[in-house]
């Protein structure tokens, strides 16, 4: 195999190499098999962080994440294939009884000097249950049948299923609505009236929030792919953050020109902020896919269409889908509330 070509290629779709790409995705295996204390015996619920650091010891000296990191290394290394294109399920045979031990073959320098016991028997034998619980893992709605397991589809699906700590997308949604109901109540009641700056604030960015194209059913055209979907979402994301902090920005100094105690936290800068946040939460996964998609785009495919399509259904995970509409319907929720803003 040629080894410069394969981690240039992780380069190229990751931005890091090959074995940074497969420790970071096992840190994220790890913490969603952590918050939900499979197999672990403990009562009741339990919260960790998405990173478990260099100081969660396994029994046999090393950190589960690079454990697990090494597995995933390996089983990209031997095809020659992206970390994140590994198959989950064929995976598990290195952790097969009688399997060959990992630390038996080759292994990234790095992960050498990880810690003690990292990719001995006992160890890899140790995440088993880590591995096998994300390939037998309950989900919502079943998978399209063109959708394979990959390493990379698992990643994102669990970043978007919304009963883990990452993936508490539901949460900022609410958030946002809640602050456009509290706006429109202080406006309501005049406890809030909107400065000028305010409603040209709105009433700019209020233009700039077009529907999403209609589906096919409903126009006769194609609908806009995910990524460009998503693209608009985080692109929005950005305008609404740097609208709120010069909303933010221009209250302070208004309180301190009228030191009349004024409270210049803007609602509106709070729904903005809100809203912002919600959509930004699809950035990691926009990014990620958007240079997936550049690495594995064949030069010129015979029907392009066809194979963007087979490519979203392969690599955009159903709850991603899932995050994706809802936020669209919170921009959509947003335009109307800046529409209300800007002729009352």
């Amino acid at each position: 195999m040629d080894m410069n070509g394969w981690q240039s290629g992780h380069q190229v779709a990751y931005g890091c190499g090959a074995w940074e790409r497969a420790r970071h995705q096992a840190r994220l295996l790890v913490a969603w098999y952590d918050e939900r204390d499979h197999g672990l015996g403990t009562p009741g619920p339990r919260r960790f962080s998405a990173d478990p650091g260099p100081r969660v010891k396994w029994p046999w000296g090393s950190a589960r994440h690079d454990t697990l990191g090494l597995l995933l290394w390996r089983a990209a290394y031997d095809p020659g294939i992206l970390v994140d294109q590994v198959l989950l399920p064929d995976a598990l045979r290195h952790c097969a009884e009688g399997a060959e031990p990992l630390d038996a073959g080759p292994v990234p320098e790095a992960a050498r000097s990880a810690g003690i016991g990292v990719g001995s028997a006992a160890s890899v034998a140790g995440i088993r249950h880590v591995l096998q619980a994300h390939v037998e893992a309950d989900l919502p709605r079943p998978r399209p049948a063109g959708a394979r397991l990959t390493l990379g589809y698992r990643v994102r699906e669990s970043r978007a299923t919304p009963d883990w700590d990452l993936g508490d997308w539901p949460t900022a949604l609410t958030r946002a609505r809640q602050a456009m109901g509290r706006a429109d109540d202080l406006r309501e009641r005049g406890t809030w009236k909107p400065t000028d700056d305010e409603r040209s604030a709105g009433a700019r960015i209020g233009r700039g929030l077009e529907r999403p194209a209609p589906s096919p059913a409903a126009s006769g055209h194609p609908a806009p792919r995910w990524l460009e979907r998503a693209s608009r979402l985080t692109a929005t994301a950005d305008t609404l953050t740097a609208t709120a902090a010069t909303l933010l920005g221009a209250g302070r100094d208004h309180a301190r020109q009228d030191d009349a105690g004024r409270d210049d936290a803007s609602p509106l800068a709070a729904v903005l902020g809100t809203t912002a946040d919600a959509c930004a939460r699809l950035r990691a996964d926009t990014e990620e896919i958007g240079r997936l998609r550049a690495a594995e785009e064949p030069c010129a495919p015979s029907d392009r269409a066809a194979w963007e399509r087979a490519w979203e259904l392969a690599h955009v995970p159903g709850a991603l889908l899932e995050q994706t509409e809802e936020t669209e319907d919170l921009v959509r929720a947003l335009a109307v509330f800046l529409w209300v803003l800007a002729v009352r």
